[in-house]
């Protein structure tokens, strides 16, 4: 029996990244083949911590010298035959290990953080580098100067596909009501709100009939660039299972990033079988394909998309059915199978 240490950074809620580190290890345990698994939740210091987790003066770990951190990473992880660091913010441990990057969104954006003062070095010195994407990978390669990247698409809970549309009535208890468009993610600079706050105005001009939903953590930027537009309604962070259903009972799902690694809210989107409207950026046309609107992340070329997609018709539904074949691809066993063979590898 092997064992793998498998580091995440934080114990939010299951979103994006954090979907991928619960799901990842759930089918990795499932795989069997012999290996141990064990998690370790890398928090700061004052954060929430459930059970296990070890806090840390990250600020300082991360100010630390590339040795030092390393040592802490080795008294944090304890004793294994390998080491999975799910986030590049977690300590680098003294032994081999893998490491999973999703995006570098604190090296493109202002508002995104910040990275370990040895995030590169450590990403250069893994024994494995994993990214979700092809343009995850070549970000990578171009700003962190890794050679040799592996390539593993997140899955995706295929049991999505099952959810329930909400009735009427649930929708009008939190003050939806059909057509609606949902955006389900955060509200960064690279979310793109501002363009969605703009071409908002255009479609509701058109379609005074449809609402828009904002599904996500709190945040005063999103406040501040509804505030005031009509047939906006803000849902806050809502349970995976209700998300699922949201999207389900929605017209369009939006997703105007201007950089995602992956676009996981794109992906869950088309596999329930409800028109999505993806920017034509990042990772989105990678993982979208034909199953998702692709187009320019500006207002204009949103609220085009966004009135295209409400006014239904063939194409929308060819679209749809596209959508619907690509996404069920994406298995989180395929994910496990493409991670356990590169543990494999490593160990070898």
């Amino acid at each position: 029996m092997r064992t793998v240490c498998c580091a995440r950074y934080g114990s939010a809620p299951p979103m994006g990244q954090q979907v991928y580190e619960t799901e990842l290890r759930k089918a990795l345990e499932a795989l069997g083949g012999g290996w141990s698994l064990q998690e370790r939740a890398i928090v700061p210091l004052r954060a929430e911590a459930g059970a296990g987790a070890r806090r840390l003066p990250l600020r300082l770990v991360w100010g630390a010298p590339f040795g030092v951190a390393r040592l802490i990473g080795g008294a944090v992880y304890g004793r294994s035959d390998l080491v999975h660091r799910l986030d590049l913010r977690c300590p680098p441990a003294p032994r081999r290990e893998v490491l999973t990057i999703h995006d570098l969104p604190p090296l493109r954006f202002e508002d995104e953080g910040s990275l370990p003062g040895w995030a590169a070095r450590s990403a250069r010195e893994a024994a494995a580098v994993i990214c979700p994407s092809e343009f995850a990978a070549a970000e990578v390669r171009e700003l962190l100067g890794v050679e040799t990247v592996h390539v593993v698409p997140y899955g995706i809970d295929q049991g999505r596909a099952d959810a329930e549309p909400l009735p009427d009535e649930e929708l009008e208890n939190i003050g939806l009501s059909r057509p609606f468009v949902l955006h389900a993610a955060g509200a960064t600079k690279r979310k793109n709100l501002d363009v969605l706050a703009a071409a908002w105005s255009e479609v509701r001009a058109a379609r005074p009939d449809a609402s828009l939903a904002l599904c996500g953590p709190p945040h005063s930027r999103r406040d501040e660039l509804f505030d005031g537009q009509p047939g906006v309604r803000s849902l806050g962070l809502r349970e995976p299972t209700f998300v699922a259903r949201l999207m389900r009972t929605a017209a369009v799902i939006v997703v105007p990033s201007l950089y995602e690694g992956f676009g996981l809210p794109a992906l869950e989107g088309m596999l329930v079988g409800t028109p999505v409207v993806a920017a034509a950026r990042g990772a989105l046309p990678e993982v979208c394909g034909d199953g998702a609107l692709l187009v320019e992340p500006t207002a204009e070329a949103l609220a085009v998309g966004l009135l295209e997609s409400l006014a239904g018709g063939e194409d929308v539904e060819r679209r749809c059915e596209r959508g619907i074949a690509i996404a069920r691809e994406y298995t989180w066993e395929r994910a496990a199978l493409a991670t356990a063979a590169l543990y494999e590898s490593v160990l070898d």
